[in-house]
């Protein structure tokens, strides 16, 4: 039946070149349409950073991963382009809307300066930082993403995901992922004074004792690899994936599945220029 359908085809094909001409032109231009609506471009050089965990700490060893960030920072002014942040840059963030948490007004008054510098910023919020509504905008006029952020490079396709909730084990953290970040509960958050809402954050955050999450079983590894095969298969060229705290670049042909590091161990740069793309530490 198939060689049957495939003969018919291609019969029709000949008999009428011009439907199938018709019919390509169709589809390339909604291609093009799409594509120009779900991947915006963005301005060379990139700087990626993901994964940075900044705590409410002024700690010498928070201080120092602080500086090597500003440093970075420095060097993002000189070259200019775009900085893009992969999710968990702070270890915990919720908009208070009034109060922004003393440990963090260095960070904040850092990003701002490379605002006024000319530099776009785009944060795509993680699973401790999801709960911004408009200060990262405000602070440092970052184009915020709940969700993938997808960009064209040239003709290269490109997505960044956090990656949280990726995994087939992570059933429970699905539903739990639901319940924290549903109205109710933000509502309910809200209603703390700031001061008890990050004791809270310290209390329930894992990030400072136990990233279960840092060392992916082979399994997993295989999981993630076939999740980036999935989007090169609907036409996404790179892949870009942080929250497991790996770093490296696979290629596959012209595809691309990067693990962009963290900020804790790796202090993990991913730079997109005219030359290509490479992981630096910074």
């Amino acid at each position: 039946m198939a060689g049957l359908l495939e003969l018919s085809v291609s019969s029709f094909h000949r008999a009428n070149p011009s439907c199938f001409r018709m019919y390509d032109a169709v589809l390339n231009v909604m291609n093009i349409l799409w594509l120009s609506r779900n991947f915006k471009p963005v301005k060379l050089p990139i700087y990626i950073v993901s994964d940075n965990h900044f705590k409410m700490s002024f700690a010498p060893e928070e201080l120092s991963r602080r500086s090597r960030l500003y440093s970075l920072f420095n060097k993002i002014k000189s070259a200019g382009g775009t900085l893009i942040i992969g999710g968990d840059f702070f270890d915990f963030w919720f908009d208070f809307r009034t109060v922004i948490p003393s440990y963090y007004s260095d960070v904040i008054g850092e990003l701002r300066e490379l605002q006024k510098a000319g530099i776009d910023i785009h944060y795509v919020v993680g699973n401790h930082d999801y709960w911004d509504f408009g200060a990262f905008t405000r602070l440092f006029g970052a184009k915020v993403y709940k969700e993938d952020l997808r960009f064209t490079v040239g003709k290269e396709t490109v997505l960044l995901t956090h990656g949280d909730g990726i995994l087939s084990r992570d059933t429970r953290y699905r539903v739990m992922k639901k319940i924290i970040r549903s109205p109710v509960s933000i509502f309910c958050f809200r209603l703390l004074h700031p001061a008890v809402g990050c004791w809270v954050a310290r209390r329930v955050s894992k990030s400072s004792s136990n990233h279960n999450h840092h060392s992916p079983r082979e399994k997993d590894l295989l999981e993630l690899s076939a999740y980036a095969e999935k989007h090169w298969n609907t036409g996404t060229k790179t892949v870009l994936m942080g929250h497991y705290h790996q770093t490296g670049i696979s290629s596959a042909g012209e595809y691309k599945f990067i693990h962009l590091g963290d900020w804790l161990t790796h202090f993990t740069v991913t730079v997109r220029d005219h030359l290509g793309w490479r992981q630096e530490s910074a």
